[in-house]
């Protein structure tokens, strides 16, 4: 079988365009800036928009250009790994457009989407509730109660929110059937607008990713009708369903910032230890360090294998449904790998850094909080083994996780 491990010349412009782009804007100092304002980067948010790096794979006719997950994946590496909370905090700013591009009626599209391309909004998708983390499979607390023939009513708290106090358009999973057997079989995903019956509670002090608004998000009795269901009536009580497509995107992609943090981490620690002497020559020289820094290149490049391989998939599974478990496994398996490989990498660049590696000046403790982060965020590693789990031993042997 041919297989060909290079990019198109497109490809290649692009990710110098992107390249470009972030080591001119992304600057340390911008990254320093934000981190301890806790403040959204609107302006750098808006010139990635401007330049067509946000909605490169929405249709055109709703302000892209058409592009595919492989070019998606693209932009969000580069952006990243010049500055990896930094570029996340941008590229998150689209958070839950997937769900409206995959799955929404044009006319839900038509209303949102080039909005979001050209950077006057920003999106969010709620599905956590406070006491239910990661379990989505259970009645959730996050009601919706049909009032009249077309009406809804939704009460609810969903927390640990991206984008949470900057969001225009979100969408909330909620339990629309409470009767359901088994639970997730009555749930259904609404798209809502912010307005006064939406309470944003700001989640401050994180340890890191502090550009990147979280918060807490209360319902109460926010009015919806049947247009504002995703998709549509038809996809009442659906939702479960749709919103594990929608994470089997977000999972692969919070994989991919985490190689792009892995890259960034290591190729700081080796500039540091070509640079750095002691005891006499660099630090470079000392094996058992060089062996450390062999080691996570070469889980590195296993990593970014890793990483085109399941944007491929993922991208070939929205065509041939024949891809679709084998795309659901190495999303979870680049989730929790590329989550992985980032706080290892960090933590060998603080160690090769020594002393100055736990100072702010030198980033790389900024980029260590941020990592611990992406272990956590779309599913904790604990979930992505589960799921894993039920698609390499199948799902009567694994029937418990």
């Amino acid at each position: 079988m041919p297989l060909d491990f290079e990019f198109t010349e497109e490809q290649k412009l692009l990710q110098s365009a992107v390249r470009e782009f972030a080591q001119k804007e992304l600057t340390p100092e911008k990254a320093r800036e934000y981190e301890e304002k806790e403040e959204f980067p609107w302006d750098l948010y808006r010139k990635a928009c401007q330049l067509g790096f946000m909605g490169l794979h929405f249709p055109e006719e709703y302000g892209g250009q058409g592009l595919g997950i492989i070019e998606h994946f693209i932009v969000c590496y580069e952006i990243s790994k010049v500055d990896p909370p930094l570029g996340h905090a941008i590229r998150t700013a689209h958070f839950g457009a997937e769900l409206i591009l995959y799955h929404g009626t044009h006319e839900q599209k038509a209303k949102w989407l080039p909005r979001l391309a050209k950077g006057e909004i920003t999106s969010a998708s709620m599905y956590t509730e406070p006491a239910g983390g990661s379990d989505l499979a259970r009645v959730l607390d996050t009601k919706a109660v049909k009032i009249g023939e077309r009406e809804w009513v939704i009460n609810g708290t969903k927390t640990f929110i991206t984008n949470a106090t900057t969001f225009t358009v979100g969408t909330v999973l909620t339990q629309t059937d409470p009767n359901a057997n088994p639970p997730y079989r009555g749930q259904t995903v609404f798209l809502v607008e912010k307005n006064e019956n939406i309470e944003v509670r700001p989640l401050k002090n994180k340890m890191g990713w502090r550009a990147s608004p979280f918060g807490e998000v209360t319902f109460d009795n926010y009015r919806a009708t049947d247009d504002d269901i995703l998709g549509g009536v038809k996809n009442l009580n659906k939702g479960f369903y749709l919103a594990l497509d929608f994470l089997n995107v977000t999972r692969a992609r919070v994989g991919c910032h985490g190689v792009a943090t892995a890259e960034a981490a290591l190729e700081r620690a080796i500039k540091y230890a070509n640079e750095r002497s002691a005891f006499g020559r660099k630090i470079s020289g000392f094996q058992g360090l060089a062996h450390r820094i062999v080691e996570m290149a070469t889980k590195l490049e296993l990593a970014k294998s890793l990483l085109w391989r399941t944007a491929w998939t993922i991208e070939k599974a929205r065509k041939d449904k024949a891809y679709v478990d084998e795309s659901i496994k190495l999303a979870s398996m680049l989730k929790w790998y590329g989550a992985r490989l980032a706080v290892e990498a960090c933590d060998l660049a603080i160690d090769v850094h020594g002393g100055y590696g736990y100072l702010g000046d030198y980033d790389v403790e900024r980029w260590a909080r941020y990592a611990k982060q992406l272990e956590l965020v779309e599913g904790t590693k604990e979930i992505q083994k589960n799921t894993i789990a039920r698609l390499v031993l199948g799902r009567e042997a694994a029937k418990y996780f």
